[in-house]
């Protein structure tokens, strides 16, 4: 697959036009397994359990997820080693084990920025219920959720119902999203009907912190629950909302007549396909393992392709995106260093240091690795809870998806690894490759000619990326266009394809900000 890329980067612009290379491309990796509708899901009509058998909630109902595969036999499941419980960073099982950072292990390629933003993206639409792990609260859309919330309802609240804005303030010159909590330290009134305000698991770890009531002087109203979890994530968050409001300025100067609900529906559609751009062309590009960037979001064919369905998202691609090894277990801004309980829950970061100085710092560190012996003691405990959820619900071996996604199968864990000792490590707790589960194959295969994680990873995160992004009803030829996005944002969908752009249009002296998902 990586050669195949090497092949056709090498053809761009001499033997092949840039628009049918990255068409090539995209169809290499959407076309890399079978397209949806899949026969099965995580449904059943009993509580907990699963369905291994086709019905019709598991070719219809989307509020569970979705599967590549039919469930393993239990017999697979049992076979496994044993994962005692999480209990702490230092009790925890074998296999959890096999995550914990040893020494950190730096990305040979990416910086902080690169998982700034991953968790941020994928937060939008890998949303596991947490009363029930076989169900999801997405749209399944890439729809900006994450500042515009999951309804119309949730935009309503945070919206400022004049001139199509989102609710903001300013801080010196600085926009940032409004406060949820008042002087006071309690919600809002205008933010009581938020849908996650009443969970009291959305506050559960912020009330942990000894300086809560500090914390909550700067703790931001957003479309999501998570919306606060990381100074990363609420930078990424500010930066989209200053370009909805930015645009929505800009959308009335030439519309006068427009009203509030015009104004906004039209930024948010602009936004989002900004957000899409971003993706495939930033993002996307810079996972792919070749130096020239050869993907780009092209309208003209995604419709014609036998991958082109309804978006679901599938339980493969939930687990596969528990990208921990990313974080460092210290990120350093403005020159002084912030542990995990000062980088999460705790937008003072993000205010002292602006957000031009959040997105240049992370864009000059190194990430974490992803990889097995490189995840955080903080983010054991999620390293276990994915885990039991692939063996709770029967996922197949790592070879078998291999297969699923058109690879070959691996004959010995020396194929999957050059580490001697991990090798070792594997074989004596599985004893042999067909017996690996699929969670921990992800993060053992060795990534190779430049990749950022294996063979595997790298072709499921292009296939589901592609196949879940260039279906957004506002890529279908009938949308895309003028009439929906005006002149303007048609020129500006035109002028962005990477952070760079959002950034240069809304952080003050962008020249001295430094925005790179590249070291």
């Amino acid at each position: 697959m990586f050669g195949f890329l090497a092949e056709l980067a090498a053809k761009v612009g001499h033997e092949l036009a840039p628009e049918i290379v990255s068409k090539l491309a995209i169809n290499k990796f959407a076309g890399a397994t079978t397209p949806r509708p899949r026969p099965y899901s995580l449904w059943s009509d009993q509580e907990g359990k699963i369905c291994d058998y086709v019905s019709w909630p598991s070719l219809t109902d989307r509020s569970f997820f979705g599967r590549h595969l039919r469930a393993a036999p239990e017999s697979f499941v049992d076979g496994l080693p044993v994962d005692t419980p999480y209990e702490s960073e230092q009790n925890h099982g074998q296999v959890t084990g096999l995550f914990k950072r040893t020494s950190p292990i730096d990305c040979p390629r990416s910086s902080l920025l690169f998982p700034f933003f991953a968790q941020w993206f994928t937060d939008s639409f890998l949303r596991t219920d947490s009363n029930d792990r076989r169900k999801n609260t997405s749209n399944h859309d890439i729809d900006l959720c994450q500042i515009y919330g999951l309804t119309e309802k949730t935009a309503g609240i945070l919206r400022t119902k004049t001139g199509g804005k989102l609710r903001s303030q300013f801080v010196g010159s600085e926009e940032y999203p409004d406060n949820l909590f008042d002087a006071d330290g309690e919600v809002k009134a205008d933010y009581s009907a938020l849908p996650y305000v009443s969970n009291e698991k959305v506050f559960e770890i912020l009330n942990r912190f000894g300086d809560a009531e500090d914390r909550k002087k700067n703790y931001f109203a957003s479309g999501l629950e998570r919306g606060n979890s990381s100074v990363g994530y609420t930078a990424i968050s500010t930066l989209f909302l200053r370009e909805h409001n930015r645009l929505c300025e800009e959308l009335q100067s030439r519309n006068p007549g427009w009203d509030d609900e015009r104004l906004f529906q039209t930024a948010r559609n602009i936004n989002i396909v900004l957000l899409l751009k971003i993706v495939i062309e930033d993002y996307i590009n810079h996972i792919a393992p070749i130096e020239t960037p050869i993907f780009m979001v092209d309208t003209s064919f995604p419709e014609e392709e036998e991958w082109y369905r309804t978006n679901w998202i599938s339980i493969e691609f939930d687990l596969l995106y528990r990208w921990h090894g990313l974080i460092p277990d210290e990120m350093t801004f403005g020159g002084q260093d912030y542990g995990p309980s000062e980088f999460m829950l705790n937008n003072s970061v993000l205010m002292e240091h602006g957000l031009g100085g959040i997105i240049d710092a992370g864009s000059r560190q190194k990430a974490g690795r992803i990889s097995l012996h490189n995840t955080a003691d903080f983010l054991l405990g999620a390293e276990y809870a994915a885990i039991k959820m692939g063996r709770d619900y029967r996922l197949r071996s790592f070879n078998e998806y291999r297969t699923q996604f058109g690879l070959d199968e691996l004959d010995d864990f020396d194929d999957l690894t050059s580490d001697q000792n991990l090798e070792a490590e594997l074989k004596g707790l599985y004893g042999d490759i067909d017996n690996l589960e699929f969670f921990v194959g992800l993060f053992a295969e060795e990534a190779r000619d430049g990749a950022l994680f294996g063979e595997l990873m790298t072709t499921m995160v292009a296939s589901d990326a592609f196949t879940q992004a260039l279906t957004n009803p506002l890529l279908s030829t009938r949308v895309f266009n003028a009439g929906t996005f005006t002149k303007y944002g048609m020129k500006m969908i035109k002028r962005t394809s990477s952070l760079r752009d959002l950034v240069d249009r809304n952080v003050k002296n962008p020249a001295d900000v430094k925005v790179s998902f590249a070291r």
